[in-house]
């Protein structure tokens, strides 16, 4: 018989629990959090790492909404839809939150994140294709954390719902040469912070690895020496530190150009810059503005645009004017067109506080919007205005990570007398309650 894997505890401190007990559960679901649901007393039980038909001790440890939160202490029935987790460190690190679905059920409740969210704004009837899989060990960007424990660093992600950092070794999501790095950082942290930790972001570039440390410590030329020798061993492309809190990054080396491809044109992102997670489901989300593009030809406004993964391809087939709230994307993004001759303008703008207006709006045949996960609700309004169907945009393409969100911003649209008339989930981050999708819309 199988050994029962046994998770660490996930409570939270500082939350009483009702009653701090240790009861048998049967899981009926997975709920939108990816935690299984349980029903105890009446009331609702989530037990993170559960599947339906298990059956399971847990603890109860406090109160999340209207139910209550469990521990799970052990699976002493397996459902039927349980896998196996290929990570060694699943159920402590939080990272992974549903390596223990097996494929079908996993595919069928990351497509219903999207499917569920549209039907509470009134969109159930939406027309939400096939789930687009990106496969593991594909992730060319992350963000690992670090804590210093005397004389060693421990590097990798922090446990869940708590700041405690999980030593990896290795990570089935990450690009290989993202993991070979790590025993080199554990190594040389330690020389360069006194106490505490910090956050390292790692970019898989076309140029190579691209280093951003964002700690606190005060480097002298030994220390940015020691870093420049570092980054010669380990062969980056890019080493910068910046200061915890955000700033100025501080670069260090930079052997050779960071770049990244859009389209085949070299764009260098600046230090920590945002990129899509993997390259394969940028590719996913370029295919389907490239087509809605398509649908209405002639100059576009790519609003939220970063440093151009969306902007460089509309470019090659006309003018393009790409808007995002930070000038460091920007910048790079107006180096490069400039450098490929393409037909490109910028502007720094914060559109949460400032939305083009329709008669902004009226210059453009096609939009795309690619906001934060808070959405882009200031405008989609100006989108929605009546104004703004006078010569405005014809297709709108919506990138979002968040279906909450998202479907919140679609029904704006939609009740502005726009057509929704394809969205396609995209998994780029797999074995998570996160998930990409990409809308179109005619007027």
């Amino acid at each position: 018989m199988r050994k029962p894997r046994r998770f660490a505890s996930q409570g939270r401190k500082g939350r009483p629990a009702p009653s701090a007990r240790t009861v048998e559960l049967t899981i009926e679901g997975v709920g939108a959090r990816g935690d299984g649901i349980a029903t105890l007393d009446g009331e609702t039980v989530f037990v993170p790492f559960t599947v339906g038909g298990d059956v399971v001790l847990a603890r109860i440890e406090g109160r999340r909404g209207d139910g209550l939160v469990a521990a799970l202490i052990e699976v002493q029935v397996r459902g039927p839809a349980r896998g196996e987790p290929p990570c060694a460190h699943f159920g402590r690190c939080g990272g992974c939150t549903l390596q223990h679905l097996d494929e079908a059920l996993y595919t069928d409740w990351k497509r219903d994140l999207l499917v569920v969210q549209l039907g509470r704004h009134g969109l159930g009837d939406a027309p939400v294709g096939p789930l687009v899989r990106v496969p593991p060990a594909s992730r060319r960007r992350a963000a690992f954390a670090f804590a210093r424990d005397r004389d060693a660093v421990s590097i990798g992600f922090n446990a869940r719902a708590s700041h405690a950092v999980i030593d990896i070794e290795r990570c089935p999501l990450l690009e290989p040469a993202l993991a070979r790095l790590l025993p080199d950082l554990r190594a040389l942290l330690p020389g360069l912070v006194a106490k505490g930790g910090g956050d390292v972001v790692v970019t898989l570039t076309d140029g190579g690895l691209d280093v951003l440390v964002e700690a606190e410590a005060k480097l002298d030329l030994v220390d940015r020496e020691t870093l420049a020798a570092f980054a010669d061993a380990a062969d980056l492309a890019r080493l910068c530190w910046r200061r915890s809190g955000g700033g100025f990054a501080e670069p260090i080396a930079r052997r050779r150009p960071a770049d990244v491809h859009f389209a085949g044109v070299a764009v260098e992102p600046s230090p920590g810059a945002f990129l899509q997670p993997t390259r394969g489901g940028e590719l996913a989300i370029v295919e389907r503005v490239l087509a809605a593009a398509a649908l209405s030809p002639g100059p576009a406004v790519d609003l939220y645009a970063g440093c151009g993964s969306f902007t460089v391809p509309l470019a090659l087939h006309g003018p393009v004017h790409a808007v995002e709230g930070e000038q460091g994307p920007l910048a790079a993004l107006d180096a490069a067109a400039r450098a490929g001759g393409l037909p490109v303008t910028t502007e720094v703008r914060d559109l949460a506080r400032r939305p083009l207006a329709p008669h902004e709006l009226a210059a453009y045949r096609m939009a795309v919007l690619d906001p934060p996960r808070a959405g882009a609700v200031a405008q989609v309004v100006e989108l929605a205005k009546p104004a703004a169907a006078k010569g405005g945009p014809a297709v709108v393409a919506m990138v979002s990570c968040n279906p909450a969100t998202m479907a919140r911003d679609l029904k704006i649209l939609v009740d502005g007398g726009w057509e929704l008339t394809e969205i396609t989930p995209i998994d780029q981050f797999p074995w998570s309650a996160h998930l990409e999708a990409v809308a179109v819309l005619r007027r």
